[in-house]
């Protein structure tokens, strides 16, 4: 796998030091601490890169790590690795009108390729809540659980993929700014225990596959039959489709957050 690496940079100038963005290692990641990340090097991490890297072309930073989609966290998010919650967001007005411009890389890819994978859909948001596909009839709420929990072959397709990368004109920008807010996030990106999110890469929509080794229950089926069957969500559009009496589809459009880097910052 090809190891992506970042030479940001930034100085502090009060003790004339430069500080250096530096890879974090798997250990520094207090897993536990948060849901919210998935711990690499298992048959569904494996899985999740392989989506990415036949839709990129490319492989992604080997000491990346898996976001879920319920809790996104944007580029220049500073988060604490002991606790794995945000402390502070990169300011949304500054002194310098050419910010945004500057500080990061931003590309989409389309893909829309179909891939056989075991990714569970509790990988990205919280399906109980997803899959209440009758209010007034529990029972078909559960068929539905059951035959996505019991699927004996799934696969998806992805969208477009959006990446977005930190560049060293962060570093530059902090080490001449005056403005406050600039300098209180500052402050942040160097308190030891702290990192920094610099890439983060998120798809448009998801498709899943789901077949069956059983046929669909009969009140299942006539409730997808009535196609497409919408879910209501806070943040995403997600839509059930029928296809035969052991595949049916769930099509999320929305932003999910997949893949992630964090650093961190170091005197030089």
């Amino acid at each position: 796998m090809l190891v992506v690496l970042f030479s940001l940079s930034c100085s502090n100038e009060r003790n004339k030091q430069t500080i250096q963005f530096e890879p974090l290692s798997e250990n520094e990641f207090n897993f536990p601490a948060d849901t919210t990340f998935a711990i690499p090097h298992s048959k569904i991490w494996d899985d999740r890169m392989h989506v990415h890297d036949s839709c990129m072309g490319s492989s992604y930073a080997a000491n990346a790590i898996f976001m879920r989609t319920r809790d996104t966290f944007l580029i220049g998010s500073i988060v604490d690795m002991r606790t794995m919650k945000v402390v502070s967001h990169l300011p949304l007005f500054t002194d310098s009108t050419n910010f945004f411009s500057s500080i990061y890389t931003f590309e989409t890819t389309p893909c829309y390729q179909k891939t056989l994978v075991n990714i569970p859909i509790d990988s990205f948001m919280n399906w109980k809540d997803l899959f209440e596909l009758d209010t007034a009839n529990n029972n078909i709420n559960h068929e539905l659980i059951e035959a996505i929990k019991n699927s004996d072959k799934t696969e998806i397709e992805t969208g477009s993929w959006i990446t977005m990368e930190m560049t060293d004109a962060l570093g530059k920008i902090l080490d001449t700014t005056t403005n406050p807010t600039l300098l209180e996030y500052k402050k942040a990106l160097l308190t030891p225990g702290n990192m920094i999110l610099v890439r983060s890469s998120a798809i448009s929509d998801i498709t899943f596959y789901f077949h069956t080794e059983k046929p669909l229950p009969d009140d299942l089926t006539t409730k997808l039959l009535n196609r497409p069957v919408s879910i209501q969500q806070a943040f995403f559009k997600s839509q059930l489709f029928y296809i035969d009496k052991r595949t049916f589809k769930l099509t999320l459009t929305g932003f999910f957050q997949m893949l992630g880097q964090f650093m961190k910052c170091e005197p030089g």
